[in-house]
């Protein structure tokens, strides 16, 4: 590019050439580029004229702009960052939100479906990353999209995977024993090989410009001013000065709701013998008798602020991302089927849960009347066990679960379930 000029040409101008009136903005190009009376060249063969830009068939801006973005040049940003539907389109991003708190439900209230909704994550995961790695190879993706990509697939749910297979390395039982149980190491080096891939594209997208070429680079400093990792990633929500009040009061209101639960829980929580501050006890006991406080403080938070900051960071440098019918897009819209089928299947457990709510039944004046579920019942799956041995109890029995098996914490509780003094 010769020139950084930037030309806009009125509509009155356009409009004797035969075009459709409305104003033209063209990148940064070579002077010739344009209609005689803009840009005077030493040949007239060296004249880009109306009849070239009607043979090439850009006769509208969207035409001319969607053939600037097939090859954006990096010394210009005189639109923006090209859009990318593949990674950042609204449909890729909410399909890609509404399939991982779906499956992080799944996880907390549907053991039966832990198997299938993994393996769904995970191939949602790994397809994320696979194209980002790949498109960046080729140096045919732009910082923002890589930014992008990742932070799709770092979701609070991968964090729960990779949490779960750490316990499971150390010889814990989770909810995801059936997936990283004994022997199950296919699944839990799949989950533990996204954490150096995901390191790998952040170091990728943080290196300067001269280190990895990536798309549209110049944008990078006009655009985003070089902060396109902090844009994305930092915890907006805490912050930002704008939402500094709103955010102080979620988590304020969080913060004292977990003090008064632990504090009606407290003769269950400091037994003798427990410990000062049983940490993992406190969570269990709490969570078992206010499961609300459990899906606001594992699903329904975290997911939240992982939402915003992505959409924060897309609407304020991904400013051209749009819907189009593209097959990554369309394969966007498909995924998203299992989980609503799941959804559909859930829905009639979840009026008799929310009625069931601890803080539902005090504001609707039912604190005294029975439940729609029977209490929690912690018992041994095999009777004929030591009392040293390995014991397990009974899931939360909330509306939206069957009574499934999960790992007793503590083996007292067990042996106190079978009558062991």
């Amino acid at each position: 590019m010769t020139s950084n000029l930037t030309t806009t040409l009125s509509a009155t101008n356009w409009s004797t050439q035969g075009w459709n009136p409305f104003y033209f903005e063209f990148p940064d190009r070579n002077p010739c580029f344009g209609l005689k009376d803009v840009a005077q060249c030493s040949g007239n063969t060296t004249d880009v004229t109306a009849t070239m830009l009607q043979f090439l068939n850009l006769t509208d801006f969207n035409k001319y702009f969607d053939a600037y973005c097939l090859n954006p040049p990096d010394d210009s940003c005189a639109f923006g960052f090209c859009p990318n539907p593949d990674v950042a389109s609204p449909t890729v991003r909410y399909s890609t939100y509404f399939t991982t708190v779906m499956s992080a439900v799944l996880v907390l209230y549907l053991p039966e479906e832990v198997a299938s909704t993994f393996f769904s994550q995970l191939l949602n995961v790994y397809s994320l990353i696979i194209a980002a790695l790949i498109a960046v190879a080729k140096r045919n993706l732009t910082k923002p999209h890589t930014a992008v990509a990742l932070g799709l697939a770092c979701s609070p749910l991968s964090a729960y995977l990779i949490i779960y297979v750490i316990r499971s390395l150390f010889g814990g039982l989770t909810r995801l024993h059936s997936v990283f149980g004994k022997g199950m190491w296919l699944p839990r080096l799949a989950v533990l090989m996204l954490v150096p891939v995901w390191i790998t594209l952040l170091i990728l997208t943080s290196v300067p410009n001269g280190s990895w070429r990536f798309q549209q680079t110049a944008c990078d400093a006009i655009v985003a001013n070089h902060h396109i990792l902090q844009t994305f990633f930092e915890p907006f929500l805490i912050l930002s000065q704008y939402f500094a009040p709103f955010t102080g009061t979620v988590f304020g209101i969080w913060f004292i709701t977990w003090a008064v639960a632990i504090y009606l829980r407290r003769n269950d929580i400091w037994k003798s013998g427990k410990g000062r501050f049983p940490l993992l006890r406190m969570w269990r006991k709490v969570v078992d008798h206010y499961p609300f406080i459990q899906f606001c403080t594992v699903i329904a938070i975290p997911h939240i602020a992982w939402i915003i900051n992505i959409e924060m960071g897309v609407a304020v440098i991904l400013t051209r991302e749009s819907f189009s019918y593209t097959y990554g897009q369309m394969l966007a819209l498909l995924v998203t089927i299992p989980p609503i089928i799941q959804l559909v299947q859930l829905t009639p457990r979840l009026f008799w849960w929310f009625v069931d709510l601890t803080w539902v039944r005090f504001v609707s004046f039912r604190r005294n009347k029975p439940r729609h579920n029977p209490p929690l019942d912690r018992r041994s799956t095999n009777e004929s066990t030591d009392a040293g041995g390995e014991y397990s109890e009974l899931q939360d029995t909330l509306p939206l679960v069957e009574p499934k098996h999960r790992v007793s914490f503590s083996q007292d509780d067990a042996a106190k379930s079978r009558g062991v003094p």
